[in-house]
């Protein structure tokens, strides 16, 4: 009598729990179903391609400044301008009135200027335009004795090879280094390590013998 309600007992239990289990299981079937006719009737949207970039400014500048560094951290040049315009495509920047200051530890530091200017993605290359001047003082040795007489450049076109220190114009430029004075009709090249110019077309001008006893004046 006992074994026979403990079995009525367990009998009931079971089933309760089947009863209780039957809701799960359809609400499981049902959530798999549904799933299955979504994941079959919604069509996946194709991979959207990259937006290509255009020749235009991403961004515009006022009166702003450029500082490029060499590895060890200190100043290969300083650019200024009235107003840069950063383009998307290539990371090229267009300057208006620029100026530009060039520096190597071997030599007095280099001044330029012009109306416009555009420095290339990697920072590497400077072009100028229209009425670009190019300045560097007067190297004297302790005792105030001139060793590297004043530099002056001017050009309607300058590009300027930021790493090797060098630079060159294909059109008319006037030359000024110390007393000496130099135009040439197709351009020049400049090299400010080797502080070596060559000048091209029909070059016309004047050298003057160096001084080396010449003193700059206070």
């Amino acid at each position: 009598m006992m074994d026979q309600r403990i079995l009525i007992t367990i009998t009931d239990f079971i089933y309760d729990l089947g009863l209780r289990l039957v809701p799960l299981v359809l609400l499981g079937l049902l959530t798999l179903a549904s799933f299955w006719f979504l994941k079959k009737n919604i069509q996946e949207e194709p991979p959207v391609p990259p937006r290509v970039k255009l020749h235009q400014p991403d961004y515009i500048f006022t009166n702003a400044k450029l500082t490029v560094l060499n590895p060890d951290g200190s100043t290969k040049y300083r650019l200024l301008g009235q107003e840069f315009k950063h383009y998307e495509d290539n990371a090229a920047i267009d300057i208006m009135l620029p100026k530009l200051r060039l520096f190597n530890p071997k030599t007095p530091a280099l001044t330029v200027s012009a109306n416009t200017g555009h420095v290339t993605g990697d920072l590497d290359i400077v072009e100028l335009f229209q009425n670009a001047d190019v300045s560097r003082p007067a190297e004297v040795n302790p005792r105030g004795i001139v060793i590297n007489p004043h530099l002056h450049l001017q050009s309607n076109y300058l590009k300027i090879f930021v790493n090797d220190d060098r630079m060159m114009t294909h059109l008319p430029i006037r030359i000024e280094r110390g007393d000496s004075v130099m135009t040439a009709s197709q351009g020049a090249t400049y090299d400010n390590v080797d502080q070596a110019i060559s000048m091209y077309g029909n070059v016309k001008g004047s050298i003057v013998p160096a001084d080396n006893s010449k003193k700059l004046l206070p």
